[in-house]
């Protein structure tokens, strides 16, 4: 119920209007009467109304006066003054002072009071719903604020937004990015697809406004700055940056110090990749695109990556080809099903790019895929007799590897690639190699310059003369002599083909120093001789 008082120096019209009207039954309450005004404001004090009925000529505080200080201490509360005929000029002055309404005390009947009171009451109701609205508007807004920048910058970085309709929509939430020299970074949480697996916080979601709150209270204790999420997992930071011949070692220790707190209250790590700096708020959705492009090299550098653009090189964008003499060594590696010498390949090309860090991460994975289909070859003639479950992990490690944040993280994918190969291979197959024969065929892939006699062989093996000899032909279709002339005239067509090298060089790099009986092996296995292969490559 809404309290209401009078305030008037007549006793006989605080009577009236108190005894004329069931108060209860209109749903008001009559809290007290005061004499002068102030009377009045101590009442006030102890009351607390929402209407003030009161008198213009009143002792020690008159009625305009006590409008003004009711107006000025108490704005919500309505006043409704008392007036005489004679009296319009001072109630046209009370009304521009605040007042609501007014009524005639000669004419004043309790329907005309209670008249007045009502659309009083209507007035206080309207306010009260106005500003309830205001305030659920205002908590939305508050709750979907970050929401809304984030729609706002990604709609500006990516160019659908102008320059001129984002500073117009933006100053519409009450804020301003103006805080130049600006320095334009991008962050990326480390490992985004597993984030939430890993971190305290499951809702990718709530992981993002999490993220972005820590971020924004670790901006108050290093400079002025502003977050956005532009697309699931990236983030634009606009940062203020006073010093700018001091940036790099700001920056260093106020990321190290970010990530700190990242871990110690949502276990996630993120990486930086700094642009460059500008004074001009509409240069920002470049050199953003130059940072987005820069954090690619977190592939290389790996988790916790500060990456400045200006000390960068362009990625090559071109396929990965492995040299031939290495992809023909992983494939009889793959088809003997030598596992040791397949790993071992591997790590030696991820050891290649990792020195190298210069191709497309997006080159990588392709490459990457391109060899794990050599094993899936392999496997293919067995596809019957794979349980359902082989082609699911298949398509899984695909995803992953495609999902691959680091060259280090795609390694250990691959890897398990390879131990998931070789589980299936004997269910599949049937086939159980030999450890020995592995092992001796690996040996001539790596030493195919040394003559290597069928009794060293068996020696290696540890296994006599003949049994060796049965056992090799039993287990890779050809005799041991036969393995190793064919593997050197392979390696060495290779050799001339691709390398370019002279017919007596290439003979001498597979452990062969007669020229003819060389020429004269080639033939056998290869179909021509060593000659044509050259005119045919030059």
């Amino acid at each position: 119920m809404l309290k209401v008082m009078v305030v008037d120096d007549e006793a006989l019209v605080r009577i009236g209007i108190k005894s004329c009207i069931d108060w209860e039954k209109q749903q008001f309450d009559f809290v007290g009467e005061a004499e002068d005004g102030l009377q009045a404001l101590a009442l006030m004090e102890r009351s607390h109304p929402d209407i003030v009925m009161t008198d213009i000529m009143m002792p020690n505080m008159d009625g305009l006066q006590l409008i003004e200080t009711i107006n000025r201490r108490y704005p919500r509360i309505k006043v409704i003054v008392l007036s005489c005929l004679n009296d319009m000029d001072t109630v046209k002055k009370a009304i521009k002072l605040g007042a609501e309404d007014y009524i005639l005390k000669l004419s004043m009947k309790p329907q005309n009071l209670l008249e007045v009171l009502l659309r009083t009451k209507a007035v206080i109701e309207e306010e009260t719903r106005r500003k309830a609205e205001k305030v659920n508007l205002e908590t939305v807004f508050h709750s979907n604020r970050q929401m809304i920048k984030n729609g706002l910058y990604a709609k500006w970085i990516e160019g659908s937004l102008s320059h001129e309709a984002f500073l117009k929509e933006y100053s519409l939430i009450d804020v301003q990015p103006d805080f130049p020299p600006y320095l334009v970074v991008c962050c990326t949480i480390d490992d985004w697809q597993n984030a939430p697996l890993q971190s305290r916080i499951r809702d990718r979601h709530l992981l993002s406004s999490s993220f972005v709150n820590i971020c924004m209270e670790s901006l108050k204790d290093f400079t002025g700055g502003e977050v956005a999420e532009l697309e699931e997992g990236a983030y634009l930071i606009l940062l203020q940056s006073p010093y700018p011949d001091r940036v790099p070692d700001q920056l260093t220790r106020f990321f190290h110090k970010m990530n700190l707190s990242l871990k110690r209250y949502l276990n996630i790590s993120v990486s930086f990749a700094v642009s460059g700096l500008t004074t001009s708020l509409d240069k920002v959705p470049v050199l953003y695109a130059q940072a987005r492009d820069s954090a690619e090299y977190r592939f290389y550098k790996g988790k916790e990556s500060i990456i400045f653009a200006d000390s960068l090189t362009t990625f090559k964008d071109r396929d990965i080809i492995m040299p031939a003499d290495e992809e023909k060594l992983l494939t009889e590696y793959i088809y003997s099903h030598d596992r040791e010498g397949v790993t071992r390949i591997l790590n030696q090309l991820f050891q290649t790019l990792a020195a190298s860090a210069s191709h497309h991460p997006i080159r990588v994975k392709t490459a990457l895929l391109n060899i794990l289909y050599s094993f899936q070859k392999v496997l293919a003639p067995y596809e019957e007799q794979l349980p359902p479950a082989f082609g699911a992990a298949n398509l899984k490690f695909t995803q992953l590897i495609l999902n691959a944040d680091t060259l280090a993280n795609l390694q250990e994918l691959t890897l398990e690639y390879v131990e998931h190969y070789f589980r299936s291979l004997p269910a599949a197959s049937g086939l159980q190699t030999r450890p020995e024969i592995k092992n001796i065929k690996r040996y001539v892939y790596e030493h195919i310059e040394q003559a290597i006699s069928l009794e060293d062989a068996a020696k290696y093996a540890n296994m006599s003369r003949s049994y060796f000899s049965y056992i090799f032909k039993s287990e890779v279709g050809e005799s041991f002599t036969n393995f190793v002339n064919r593997t050197k005239m392979e390696k060495a067509r290779e050799l001339i083909a691709m390398n370019n090298l002279k017919v007596y060089e290439a003979a001498e790099r597979v452990g062969i120093k007669d020229e003819a009986y060389f020429s004269k092996v080639f033939k056998k296995y290869i179909g021509v001789s060593p000659g044509k292969v050259k005119k045919t490559f030059i």
